[in-house]
């Protein structure tokens, strides 16, 4: 909820302080983040629901597939570092978490089968796989902790942004998981 620059200015000067809400368009799956216990920001979230537009959850999962189809068409590289195999294992974990949590059928049921969540799981764990694997050849738990922890706070950056339902934030996390 944000008035234009030169509105909120006239609005201070004249002693208003009444902001008129912006309409957002939340995906079922952004919606399903905002609402899960687990998510730090869920109050801030909560609140903000009543005034946001909801997408119909096949028009929503529609839009993740466009999505996560150009993700694919754009993309041309794969993880190879441990880290970036982290970032990857992080990130479907994340996924897998919005859709458990998505209490929208026609969201989930429509998704492109590489974004069910049965993928998602099977895709989290290879890709921690293929990390640990790595690391046994370089051997040093100290950086595979601390790249790990990393991971963890870049794939909840990711979530908390998609959560917001912003269009450039869905199209960003299913590019990444196109990538992945």
């Amino acid at each position: 909820m944000a008035l234009a620059p030169h509105s909120r200015q006239c609005a201070e000067r004249e002693g208003k302080s009444e902001m008129r809400p912006r309409r957002r368009l939340l995906g079922s799956g952004a919606l399903a983040l905002a609402l899960s216990a687990s998510v730090p920001f869920l109050p801030n979230m909560a609140l903000a629901q009543p005034r946001q537009v909801l997408l119909d959850g096949a028009e929503s999962a529609a839009m993740h597939n466009a999505a996560y189809d150009r993700g694919l068409a754009e993309s041309y590289t794969s993880p190879e570092t441990i880290g970036e195999m982290l970032q990857c294992s992080a990130l479907w974990q994340r996924w897998s978490g919005i859709l458990g949590s998505s209490q929208d059928s026609a969201f989930v049921s429509n998704l492109r089968e590489d974004l069910s969540a049965a993928r998602a799981e099977i895709r989290h764990r290879y890709w921690q796989r293929q990390a640990r694997r790595d690391m046994r050849e370089e051997s040093d738990l100290s950086y595979f902790d601390k790249m790990h922890a990393r991971a963890e706070s870049w794939a909840d950056s990711q979530a908390a942004g998609y959560a917001t339902g912003a269009d450039s934030e869905i199209s960003s996390m299913m590019g990444w998981l196109a990538t992945c």
